[in-house]
């Protein structure tokens, strides 16, 4: 009696039902990336770009059965579209000066570092991603008086003092300028921002610091189907000054 080393094959059903369910994640995975945006595509003018939405069919079956039945329990939500792939986004790095009780500035922190290994790097992208969130500002279409005896409603928001550079000023409604679009740091990047300068102050000793935001606007598709070169400020980078913050006695 000769015995045989060959495996036993698996059984149909075990084989048939592993396929299904292998499609199935397959599918799963696929539509939740083809249902996400995409671009940005060149647009007509003044919008110049523009995110597209994915197909119909992708975002119900993904949005409506896919995303809360499957996906979502096992905490595979992501759609694969990196923040690295958003090119509509500004290009953008922190500068923290540190001062001491005179006003004179003892150290500079930069983020991203330059020297920081790739996890560090990383860990402060996000930190400047999130200071780079500017929120627009709601501009009434009338001028605004306030009534006799009373203070003007005050609104926060970053005004361009000098060509390059935004400063963040607490200026009366009536004073808001009207004739640009007018952005403010959203709430979050506000904390994220006085965090941080907390935990330098503390850290290096220092009295005061400043956070400085320099960004580059990105270059969107459509400028490259417009004839002539471009703006002279197309590629100006922009410091936006967040105010200095005193370390608490």
């Amino acid at each position: 009696m000769s015995l045989s080393n060959s495996p036993r094959p698996l059984p149909l059903w075990l084989k048939t039902g592993g396929s299904v369910f292998a499609i199935w994640h397959v599918v799963a995975i696929g539509m939740l990336a083809l249902a996400a945006n995409s671009g940005p595509w060149p647009a007509p003018p003044p919008i110049g770009a523009d995110q597209q939405v994915g197909p119909l069919f992708a975002r119900a079956i993904a949005g409506d059965f896919m995303f809360p039945v499957y996906c979502k329990p096992l905490r595979m939500t992501n759609n694969y579209h990196f923040v690295s792939n958003l090119t509509d986004f500004n290009a953008v790095h922190v500068e923290i000066e540190l001062k001491d009780e005179s006003g004179h500035v003892v150290k500079k922190v930069k983020l991203p570092d330059d020297k920081a290994n790739f996890w560090v790097r990383h860990r402060q992208g996000v930190l400047v991603f999130g200071l780079a969130q500017d929120q627009p500002v709601q501009v009434p279409a009338t001028e605004r008086i306030a009534p006799a005896g009373q203070k003007a409603r005050r609104v926060e928001f970053l005004d361009m003092t000098e060509p390059g550079v935004l400063r963040l000023v607490e200026k009366p409604g009536n004073e808001v300028p009207t004739d640009r679009p007018v952005h403010r740091p959203s709430d979050s990047g506000k904390t994220l921002a006085e965090s941080y300068m907390r935990y330098l102050c503390r850290e290096h000793k220092a009295a005061s610091a400043e956070l400085i935001r320099v960004h580059r606007p990105p270059v969107m598709p459509g400028l490259w189907f417009i004839d002539g070169e471009p703006a002279p400020d197309t590629f100006t980078e922009i410091k936006t000054y967040y105010g200095e913050y005193r370390r608490e006695q």
